[in-house]
């Protein structure tokens, strides 16, 4: 699969939704991407920049990691 060129808006949403939860917890991409199952920093990090759109199981293991509820997470996305 070749890699995007334009990240999605919605993902690109999403993925700073995600790094403002993390910037707000004091946290880095590695001990986040710690306590999600098959999850490395890189990958997070990508997620972070819009490059990939998650499924809801992994963007549902994100917001667990970030402590807060899949809505939170995505609330005016």
């Amino acid at each position: 699969m070749s890699r995007r060129t334009v990240a999605d808006p919605i993902a690109q949403q999403f993925g700073a939704a995600v790094r403002k939860a993390r910037g707000q917890r004091g946290e880095t991409l590695d001990q986040v991407s710690h306590r999600i199952a098959r999850m490395d920093a890189k990958y997070l990090g990508e997620i972070e920049r819009g490059w990939h759109a998650p499924s809801i199981p992994t963007a549902k293991r994100i917001a667990d990691a970030l402590e807060m509820t899949l809505a939170d997470l995505t609330e005016g996305l």
